[in-house]
């Protein structure tokens, strides 16, 4: 509905009801089955009325997305819908108003509602207002495949829904493709890869009913599938071997890339692939390689250019996630939930934060570090020998930390009294707060700042066996939100002065740090470290580390002691000096901190031996999640028109009201959300997983928008056919995506000849109703695969660092100072590896694979929009990768093939396509290959860096037009 500019803005008024006769006699006419709310009434609203009267406006305090508000009062106070009764609802009368103040949707907002749709909503009321969601939002139900004319043409209960819309729409399904184009299809929507000669052999010879059952056995076994399949998820990961934003510097994330390609391979099934990378370090026991699943969402950008403020980036990371999670597993649009509630769907604009909250208790903040990592063994076959140290190590550094805990429970810390300190590069001043003095510093700090602190001799103290170092936000209420820059102390230092002032050094034992975990040593800080004890960048709650003497300290009369604190030379970014501008120290004479515990320094013994041998094992690091630890976790508040500075109320973790409830016990974690995520009681999961494999596999989803299963999305083609699928992927199926994958490619309409003929274009050029077989062109990593495969280039090894191949000149030079791209030697294996493993940079990714319509990853992205540009035919004509491959295409036509030029070029042909050539494209290859010989036998300068021999750099030029070919580019 759209918002009245006067009358209208203090509520919804009675609208004149001059409707015309021929209106009120179609109003009046005999009612229709009963109306459904979310297939007929709904689509209604998001065409004509929520643009003012939705998620985002109210006007006149009428939202149509709510039942509640839609059934309430507006500004008016009159009601807007009153269930049974269409003429007393105020809805129904601003419809038909014929008077241009009054009527709804406003003159210049649209149309008036057409008679048909008027109807429906008339007799919606009628028959109660019956409230619903939109289908998505409720559980998928499983139906009986439906019966059809042409039963001999299903192969499983695929084609019979798919058969049966045809045959409600008067379409037949096209006859089988021949088995050469079938098997290429297969292979190449299976494994990435086209199928080799000898394979279409093999299947050509075979004529065993089973023979295609048997491919498909075959090519789901490959250690091939999974990188194929992990190239589709690592678009949707926003999977990238570099930051992003700033300057976008490298980081190593491989690791997570080959989990991936590992998961696909062994067939994990989707509800844990699912929540291990949403959670897995949050799991009993985690293994190492599901805490490298976490990496999911450690692929958010970063921004680690100087003067960036790191809590804003960290935020824009969680917010990445929250919409990341949102998008790929529950296809719903979360990202303008920041703002405000949703435009379409019953989602709150509290209800974005609720959910945020899962996400901001990890640990990561936008460091240069990319604080939290883990070392991952370079050889995967040590990855659960590694798993198990780290568990161990951490495991030993929880004991030991509660031992200290309890120790620094039962004991009596004795506040300063009489505190003086001054600073080099601060001013400081000493005050008491509460009762306890505090020293803070007083306008700007510089960075490597020395506060000195001179404490007198407690009273009734003798002895000193440790202090406690306390750095606090200077705005603890803030903070809690919105954190303050922290501190990093390069030394602790303790003096002891005698009554002269005379000073000695105090030998220091250890820096207890307030967390089992620390991300770096404390006691760096003893010897004197940029990166010891402190908070990094950022403090948001007050935080200590108690600092223990090697041996007791006599304090005699009159004699004081001194802290010293020394901050880190280096600060945040460069711009921003972390230093420690409020803090409190206490002593204490605990017998406990000195003394020997043959226990604990047990185990702090078998702690330092993991820590050597898991040091032993050659490693790389990759991000990972972790959460805070409950006692320091942040506060989670809604952002005001989605401004991160502007905060409101404190929002709890929780999920919609729209969907089923987290069902746990005690506080919800990033683990329940996950579980809940993963649910069968979760209406979109299920859903959302089959229709993006049914999308890689038939070039269109059942619900052609992937990115929106809501109600601004298309509705389904085959509902009930998505709902069955659903039901049985995460029952029958128990989430096996080989399994579904090999039902889908299994069917009779994915074995469709994929021929478009003039009737099937204009009935249904899309090829929603399945009438023909998918015909979809390669992707970026099919073109270049394909072309390494056709020259018998390509190398097959298992996962391992991100490759060089070569990039056109130029193309890298703004990064070669700091990133350069460094391309093995011609013949080097890692010069041809597949394009799953090259290199991403988000600044300029792969310009082949950009070239063929693959994102920058920056984002998640749902699916690639194709493109058909004369860039692609030049990149694989001029590319200089694509012209290795075509030199290998040559050599593998001239000295691989036997027989005449016709037999060569026709082995040429066959390989880059998988057909057998025809007539007429053999004649015209080789009236190419004739001129060009002789061209270049007549002027062999032409040939130079194509081949050695006129013959040979005329079968370049030939295989690189094989390459070009419209069916070598195809699947």
């Amino acid at each position: 509905m759209s918002r009245k500019p006067k009358a209208c803005r203090s509520g919804w008024s009675r609208g004149k009801l001059a409707a015309s006769s021929s209106l009120l006699l179609l109003l009046g006419s005999s009612a229709r089955a009963e109306v459904d709310f979310a297939h007929d009434v709904r689509p209604i609203l998001n065409s004509h009325c929520t643009a003012c009267h939705g998620g985002v406006k109210e006007a006149g305090e009428v939202s149509f997305i709510y039942r509640d508000k839609a059934l309430g009062k507006g500004e008016s106070g009159k009601q807007i819908i009153v269930p049974g009764d269409p003429d007393g609802s105020e809805m129904m009368a601003r419809i038909l108003s014929t008077d241009p103040d009054e009527v709804m949707p406003k003159p210049e907002h649209g149309p008036p509602l057409p008679a048909k749709e008027i109807e429906t909503l008339r007799q919606w009321i009628k028959e109660g207002a019956k409230w619903g969601e939109h289908w998505s939002f409720v559980a998928p139900i499983a139906h009986t495949a439906p019966e059809v004319k042409d039963a001999a043409w299903p192969k499983n209960p695929i084609d019979r829904f798919l058969l049966a819309r045809m045959e409600s729409e008067g379409l037949k399904p096209s006859k089988e493709a021949d088995k050469a184009a079938l098997l290429r299809r297969l292979s190449l929507d299976l494994t990435g890869l086209p199928p080799s000669v000898e394979e279409l052999d093999a299947f050509l010879s075979d004529a065993a009913p089973d023979a295609y059952d048997k491919q498909v056995t075959r090519l789901l076994s490959s250690a091939r599938f999974g990188e194929r399949w992990a190239s589709v998820w690592m678009d949707l990961a926003r999977y990238a071997d570099s930051e992003g934003l700033g300057l976008d510097k490298r980081r190593d994330v491989w690791k997570y890339r080959d989990w991936l390609i590992s998961a696909f391979n062994k067939d994990l099934p989707y509800n844990e692939f699912t929540i291990e990378q949403l959670a897995g370090d949050l799991l009993p026991h985690p293994s190492l390689d599901q805490r490298i699943a976490t990496t999911f969402h450690r692929l958010s950008q970063a921004n680690n250019e100087g003067g960036t403020d790191d809590e804003e980036f960290r935020v824009v990371a969680v917010m990445d996630r929250v919409a990341t999670t949102w998008e790929v597993w529950q296809g719903v649009t979360m990202g303008c939930v920041q703002c405000h509630s949703h435009p379409y769907d019953p989602i709150e604009h509290a209800e974005y934060y609720r959910f945020m909250d899962f996400f901001n208790r990890s640990v990561d903040n936008d460091v240069p570090e990319n604080h939290p990592v883990i070392q991952v063994p370079l050889d995967p076959a040590r990855h659960a020998e590694a798993g198990e140290l780290e568990n161990k190590i951490r495991s030993l550094e929880e004991d030991i930390f509660q031992v200290r805990q309890s120790l620094a429970s039962r004991t009596k810390w004795t506040e300063t009294s009489g505190m003086s300190g001054s600073s080099q590069k601060a001013k400081l001043e000493v005050v008491k707060h509460e009762g306890v003095e505090e020293f803070r510093t007083i306008g700007n700090v510089s960075a490597g700042a020395v506060h000195t602190l001179d404490i007198p001799k407690p009273g009734g103290m003798n002895t000193l066996t440790a202090f406690r170092v306390e750095i606090r936000p200077v705005d603890e209420a803030k903070a809690l939100h919105t954190p303050e820059w922290g501190a990093m102390l390069k030394t602790i230092q303790i003096q002891l002065l005698d009554a002269e002032g005379k000073a000695s050094e105090v030998p220091l034992a250890e820096i207890i740090a307030d967390e089992a975990h620390p991300i770096f040593d404390p006691n760096r800080s003893i010897k004197g470290s940029n990166r010891g004890w402190g908070q990094y960048t950022k403090i948001f709650k007050p935080r200590h580390a108690i600092v223990t003497l090697k041996q007791p300290l006599s304090l005699p009369e009159s004699s004081s002691l001194r802290v010293i604190l020394s901050h880190a030379t280096d600060s945040a970014g460069g711009a921003y000096p972390l230093i420690a501008k409020r803090g409190r120290i206490a002593l204490t004479d605990e017998a406990g901190w000195t003394t020997q515990h043959p226990e604990l320094d047990a185990k702090k013994g078998e702690l330092s031996e993991a820590r050597k041998a898991r040091k032993a094992i050659p490693s790389t690091t990759t991000p990972v999640m972790e959460d805070l630890p409950p006692a320091l976790a942040r506060e989670t508040r809604l952002f005001i028109r989605g401004n991160w500075i502007d905060k409101g109320e404190v929002e709890k973790a929780g999920t919609p009201a729209v969907f089923p409830p987290l069902e746990i016990e005690g506080e919800p974690n990033r683990l329940s959300m996950a579980r809940w995520i993963a649910s069968p009681k979760n209406p979109l999961t299920a859903r959302v997983a089959v229709n993006r494999f049914w999308l890689e596999i038939f070039g269109t989803g059942i619900v052609p928008t992937p990115e929106d299963f809501g109600s601004a999305g298309e509705k389904p083609t085959h509902s009930e056919l998505l709902d069955t699928l659903a039901v049985r992927f995460q029952g029958e199926m128990r989430w096996s995506m080989k399994t579904l994958l090999r039902e889908l490619v299994s069917s009779a309409a994915y074995r469709q000849d994929a021929t478009l003929t003039p009737a099937l274009e204009e009935r249904d050029a899309g090829n929603r109703l399945l009438a023909r077989g998918p015909r979809q062109r390669l992707t970026g990593e099919m073109a270049r695969d394909n072309a390494l495969a056709a020259g018998g280039l390509i190398t097959q090894r298992d996962g391992g660092a991100p490759v060089h191949p070569p990039i056109p000149g130029g193309v890298w030079r703004p990064f070669d100072s700091d990133d350069a791209w460094k391309t093995p030697e011609t013949g080097n294996p890692e010069r041809y590896r597949r394009s799953v493993y090259v290199y991403w940079k988000r600044s300029i990714p792969y310009p082949t694979l950009v070239t063929f319509d693959a994102p920058s990853r920056e984002l998640c992205s749902k699916r690639r929009i194709l493109s058909n540009t004369p860039l692609q035919s030049l990149a694989v004509l001029n590319d200089p990768a694509f012209h290795e491959c075509a030199q290998g295409l040559a050599r593998r036509m001239k000295y691989d093939a036997s027989g005449s030029i016709d037999d060569r070029l026709s082995r040429g042909y066959r390989i880059a396509t998988s057909r057998q050539i025809t007539p007429d494209r053999l004649s015209e290859l080789k009236n190419l290959f004739t001129k060009l010989e002789k061209d270049y036998a007549a002027q062999p300068e032409l040939m130079k860096g194509m081949a050695g021999t006129s013959d040979g750099a005329a079968y370049t030029v030939v295989a690189s037009v094989l390459l070009n070919l419209d069916e070598a580019l195809i699947r």
